[in-house]
Order: C-alpha cells, then structure tokens, then sequence
C-alpha cells in the first residue's frame, strides 16, 4: 500500500482526525482492523523523518478504554509511538460501538485477529512506513470484553431515552490539548 485508502483519507479529512482503526482487507481479503496514523504538519516533522528512516520496528502500544459516559459508552484506543524519548507521538481514537457499525466491527475483529498492522502516512497521507505486531490473547479478552460491557450499558442508556454518542465525543473531546506547536485547533480523533 503505497498510500491511506481514498475512503479512510476522505473520512480522516473530513473529521479532522490524525488517527484511525478500521476495518480494511489487506491480505487475500481477509478482514482485519488496522490503525491509519497521519503525521501531518510541522509539529511531526522529526517523527516522520525517524519513521521513514526506521531499520527496525518502532515500539508500539495500544491500550483500551471503556469511558461510560452519561450519554453513551466511548470506547478509547490510545495508540502511543515512541519516536522521539521525549515526545512520543500519542493519539487517542474515540470509538462509539453503538451508534457506528464499524467501530462495533472494529472491536470484534480486535478481540479475535492475530495481528494488528500500523500504517504511518505523511503530510499527503502517502505510506511512510508499516509494521505489524502480534495481538496477545489477554488483549483480545480485553476488547471482547469492552464491547460486551460497552452494549449494556448503551442499552440502559436507551432504555432511559439519554443517548446521544455525538454529544458523548464532543464532550470528551472538548479536553483534549494539542500537541506542542500543534496550533490552535485540536483535532478529533
């Protein structure tokens, strides 16, 4: 893959979003959730110059969330990426399994896929670099487990006529800070 797919692009665009974990097929159609992580503007230019340059695997992680918020669950992916010892790259992807399909089937495949495949896109969301690591079994129970634990409580939510999941990110969002020199505007994730 030489660059990020026209619809993750498009949806990345149009959101604002440095960050994504979708369903896609990358290998003999098999479906997979894979993580789209576009380092744009000056304030990455280091990152993506470590990654482009990378000779081995950068280390990664990916830790999972469960934000029960009044209004719906948010389920929160933080993706950290250490390039830089004193900068890791952080992204966090906001998730609402209710209320979108994808997330839902994003999380499914996460709690049965062996792999997970991380795509690293410049400015023009050309491929810099990708990389793959292996899911480990206590992960794929954590994800399940989420998504189980995000559906009950969605369903009371429903059943007391609050939810809302657009109101759910705003207001999750609505704390978060940019990176340094990141400029004024935040992103969605």
């Amino acid at each position: 893959m030489n660059e990020f797919p026209v619809p993750i692009k498009t949806a990345m665009r149009e959101s604002g979003a440095a960050a994504t974990c979708v369903p896609v097929q990358i290998d003999e159609g098999v479906w997979e959730s894979a993580l789209f992580l576009h380092l744009a503007g000056p304030e990455c230019k280091q990152d993506r110059r470590i990654i482009k340059t990378a000779t081995a695997p950068l280390p990664v992680t990916l830790d999972v969330e469960l934000m029960a918020h009044q209004r719906a669950a948010v389920v929160m992916l933080r993706v950290r990426v250490s390039t830089v010892q004193s900068d890791p790259l952080i992204f966090e992807i906001l998730l609402t399994p209710g209320a979108v399909t994808s997330h839902y089937e994003t999380l499914k495949l996460l709690s049965e896929q062996e792999r997970l495949v991380w795509f690293f896109g410049d400015n023009d969301y050309r491929v810099l670099a990708a990389q793959e690591q292996t899911i480990a079994p206590e992960l794929h129970t954590r994800f399940a487990d989420i998504a189980k634990d995000a559906f009950a409580h969605d369903t009371v939510v429903r059943m007391a006529g609050n939810y809302d999941s657009e109101k759910a990110v705003d207001e999750i969002v609505s704390h978060y800070m940019p990176r340094e020199g990141a400029g004024d505007g935040v992103q969605k994730h």
